[in-house]
């Protein structure tokens, strides 16, 4: 997966943390709006969770923005 494709993907998620703040954001759910597999979803996640723009935690499900 390039770069562009990533950023692509990233801004997706932030999008969807944005729009539904009240449930559990899982990376099956948002694999599922973006079209991807989960793995990709959780890389990425990682990824901006590093950079401190979502709050992410290993083996609870959902994310949220920070």
């Amino acid at each position: 997966m390039n770069i562009s494709t990533r950023f692509a993907v990233a801004i997706h998620i932030l999008a969807l943390l944005e729009i539904d703040k009240e449930s559990k954001n899982t990376s099956e759910w948002i694999a599922g709006s973006v079209g991807t597999n989960p793995v990709v979803i959780r890389r990425i996640t990682s990824m901006l969770g590093k950079a401190g723009l979502i709050d992410v935690r290993p083996g609870v499900a959902g994310a949220k923005l920070a």
